[in-house]
Parts: C-alpha cells; structure tokens; sequence
C-alpha cells in the first residue's frame, strides 16, 4: 500500500519550507529541521562575518559526520539521498535569495 503525502513547512533559521512528504516521514523532516536548527546557531556565532554558503556547509559537515559515526551501511544510501535532497533544497533557496 502506498504512503499517502502530506505538505509540511519546515522552519530552519526563520525561513519556511514547503515539502511534499509521505506521511511515514513526516517525523524524519522535522527532526532534521529541528536537528539543523540546533546546528546552525553554534555555526552561526562562530562563522558570523561570514557568508550564509559557509554557516551551511560547516552545518552540513557536522550532520554528515554524526551520521556517519551513528549509522552503519544498512540504510546508508537512502540516509544519504535524503540528505542530499535537504542540500539541493537549501542551496536551491539561497541561489533564489541571492
């Protein structure tokens, strides 16, 4: 039986985004919204003349690096698509910004 889909708005730094989600996921994209929120505000204060694209990028590597410290291969590539598509959709938000 397919997942019905729900949209959701992610909040992460202030800024809302829309996503079309199954509804079996919905949990995962908020926990990832929450868990790039706490991320982002050490980041934010340590990178803070810096440009958004390097806040985003040190956010990045210290999710991906838990993630790969947590997680063994079972489930790695889906994890990883997954954090992919979070990638393409905030740089997709910051290149519309700029």
């Amino acid at each position: 039986m397919e997942d019905r889909e729900v949209v959701i708005n992610l909040i992460i730094d202030g800024v809302s985004y829309p996503l079309t989600v199954p509804v079996s996921e919905e949990p995962y994209y908020r926990d990832a919204a929450r868990l790039i929120n706490e991320t982002l505000t050490p980041y934010k204060q340590a990178f803070s003349g810096e440009g958004s694209v390097r806040v985003i990028t040190m956010v990045a590597i210290d999710i991906a690096y838990r993630l790969a410290t947590r997680t063994d291969d079972t489930g790695l590539s889906q994890t990883m698509r997954k954090i992919a598509e979070l990638s393409n959709l905030v740089d997709d938000t910051l290149k519309a910004e700029e």
